[in-house]
């Protein structure tokens, strides 16, 4: 078998494996899956932390796991952990064991990030590649968030008929993915035997080899996190202006075309505005557009905000895993996508459910406007040290 044919051989196969991690059936019904089963919104929001608090503590050590054993290895550990969490989840009514279920899926998907797109990174290089990876990565999330998309409308289509229908769904899909891991194969790469403390140390050290490296990492990583902390009230914000829950999931998917389109585009659009200037649009346009949606009460004017906010997070990923794979060696770079991710879950899950006591004590406008003066906030710290730090 000749190189490209490994080459595309590979890459479909790492598709198919993100794929299966982005069935997200229960995308646009899994609160109101939650409140039906009988948990209050505050209690949602603890699940919600707890699948972050977990997806966190899976960052460092999946990373380092990926880049000691391999990566295949920890997408193919992954795969089974996030099965087991979609089939608990699924089938439970309990509080304990729901919450259990969700942090199995985070701590699976944690294994899965970093070494998906290394993998992708070493594969290119190793065909002498690897300046195509930001496009390709930009398509892989293309095809992952559109299928994401579709499987977001069936879902919001089949909870109408059950409710655990769409998670029954998730639980299968993720079954599949075990196999398409198993299925890939290692790309060649040297690799360094050093201890597991000396690696994370290492990686530590990276993160502020250069003022400007450190500034990125960190600020992508505290930028990011707003989105995710803004996505978790989506659902009940539809509720409160009397969406149907059926109409959910095709909402859903409506603004996952635009977050596909945002990763589609990144190549492109990289081209016109560096790291730093998309991180300035994004975290402005979030703190600004999330006072704006404090005030409006009609659909009309929601979704195209919400639409803009799901194409600036289509970008992220792209943008963010090209300049840190770009900057690290083989040994470091799962982890290094690792520890940015873990920075920010971990401020989004302490933020999370503090966020779900203000949705409950004072309402839904109070978290956005929570949200977005913590935007604003990041933004003018990034600004200020803009100048403050020499270009690699």
């Amino acid at each position: 078998m000749n190189k490209g044919n490994t080459y595309r051989g590979n890459i479909a196969k790492l598709n198919l494996a993100m794929l299966t991690n982005d069935a997200n059936f229960g995308l646009g019904v899994y609160v109101i899956y939650l409140v039906q089963l009988g948990l209050s919104l505050a209690q949602v929001s603890m699940i919600v932390s707890a699948w972050l608090i977990f997806s966190s503590i899976g960052q460092i050590p999946s990373g380092i796991f990926a880049d000691r054993f391999g990566y295949r290895t920890a997408l193919l550990s992954g795969s089974i952990i996030f099965t087991i969490g979609t089939l608990l989840f699924a089938t439970s009514s309990d509080f304990v064991l729901l919450c259990l279920g969700y942090s199995l899926t985070g701590f699976g998907s944690s294994m899965k990030q970093g070494a998906d797109y290394a993998l992708l990174y070493e594969q290119l290089k190793a065909e002498g590649k690897e300046k195509e990876y930001k496009r390709i990565a930009g398509k892989l999330d293309f095809f992952s968030i559109v299928f994401s998309a579709a499987a977001a409308v069936v879902g919001g289509l089949i909870f109408t008929i059950n409710i655990r229908f769409p998670f029954y769904a998730e639980a299968l899909i993720a079954g599949a993915g075990i196999l398409s891991c198993h299925l890939l194969k290692e790309p060649p790469r040297r690799l360094k035997k050093t201890s597991f403390m000396k690696q994370i140390n290492n990686s530590f050290s990276a993160a502020f080899q250069t003022p400007r490296f450190s500034k990125i990492f960190l600020f992508s990583a505290l930028i990011g996190s707003i989105s995710m902390m803004t996505f978790q009230f989506i659902q009940p914000l539809y509720a409160s202006i009397g969406i149907p829950e059926s109409l959910f999931g095709i909402i859903a998917a409506c603004l996952f075309v635009f977050k596909a389109g945002g990763s589609w585009l990144a190549d492109k659009l990289g081209k016109i505005f560096s790291v730093d200037k998309y991180l300035v649009l994004h975290a402005s346009v979030f703190g600004l557009f999330l006072v704006l949606l404090q005030r409006m009460s009609s659909v009309l004017y929601i979704l195209p905000v919400l639409a803009v906010f799901y194409f600036l997070r289509g970008l992220y990923a792209p943008t963010i895993s090209t300049y840190i794979n770009n900057k690290m060696s083989s040994d470091k770079r799962a982890t290094m996508l690792s520890i940015n991710q873990q920075l920010l879950t971990v401020l989004a899950a302490t933020s999370v459910g503090g966020l779900g006591l203000v949705a409950e004590r004072y309402g839904l406008q109070q978290v956005f406007f929570v949200i977005s003066i913590m935007s604003l906030l990041f933004l003018i710290l990034y600004v200020l040290t803009l100048r403050k730090v020499e270009m690699d």
